[in-house]
């Protein structure tokens, strides 16, 4: 009856160690899953910020070209108030005897 008890008790200790181990091993497994994760992300942050730095390139050339034009059409206003003042100023001296 002492070996019957005994290997009841053995058993029973066996199955709490089995619980105990899967316990450990589902906290490994979330731990190695966060830590999987925080991989991805960082590889996902690292894709989405190359993505990123395109699209801000193509948003600066176009700024770029933009304000280029901005200083072709201000040079071109410049120019024509320039001869605007100038065809004032023949029309003043032309004017200026009557």
């Amino acid at each position: 009856m002492a070996d019957n008890n005994f290997n009841e008790l053995l058993i029973h200790t066996l199955k709490q160690i089995h619980v105990r181990l899967a316990r450990l091993e589902a906290k490994v497994d979330e731990k190695t899953d966060k830590q999987a994760i925080k991989v991805l992300q960082v590889k996902l942050d690292g894709k989405s910020n190359r993505a990123n730095s395109k699209t801000l390139e193509k948003r600066f050339d176009r700024i770029i070209s933009r304000l280029d034009q901005i200083e072709s059409d201000i040079a071109t206003i410049t120019w024509m108030t320039g001869i605007g003042f100038a065809c004032i100023g023949v029309l003043l001296v032309l004017l200026k005897p009557f």
